[in-house]
């Protein structure tokens, strides 16, 4: 399958949620769907680099996009990051409100700043390296 299309089922269900489990689940499938697209767009872009450790995969790719010399790739990290804590937030944090960087949000708010954040992740991904993943797409990771 195509990472985006985790991407696309978080679009579907923040359109449909009906409950908090819905929104909360719909900022995991974005994050998700967003973080194997940048591990595919990153070894597309740099074929060579060594494989991401998979017990730390989601720190690991977030710091050689923020470490890269090109600052297309850093914009990459610092939204990676972002999307990082939200999904941590909506999977763990689970009494309302949401406090996110300062703010106290509703669950629906929460999911409204998770969906900007997700479409500012795909822009600068598209920015890095354009094009989606292809289906299957290989993700070099090291157990």
């Amino acid at each position: 399958m195509k990472p985006l299309d985790f991407y696309r089922l978080g679009l579907s269900l923040a359109e449909s949620a009906d409950s908090e489990a819905a929104q909360r689940t719909a900022v995991n499938r974005l994050y998700y769907g967003l973080h194997h697209e940048a591990c595919c767009r990153y070894f597309r872009s740099n074929p060579d680099s060594e494989p991401v450790y998979a017990g730390r995969r989601h720190s690991e790719l977030r710091n050689r996009y923020t470490s890269h010399v090109d600052e297309r790739a850093n914009t990459v990290g610092q939204r990676l990051q972002h999307l990082i804590e939200m999904r941590r937030l909506a999977d763990y944090q689970l009494a309302p409100p949401l406090s996110f960087r300062g703010q106290s949000l509703a669950p629906q708010e929460f999911l409204n700043l998770a969906l900007e954040a997700a479409r500012q992740l795909l822009d600068a991904l598209e920015d890095y390296s354009p094009g989606e993943a292809e289906d299957g797409c290989t993700c070099l990771v090291q157990f």
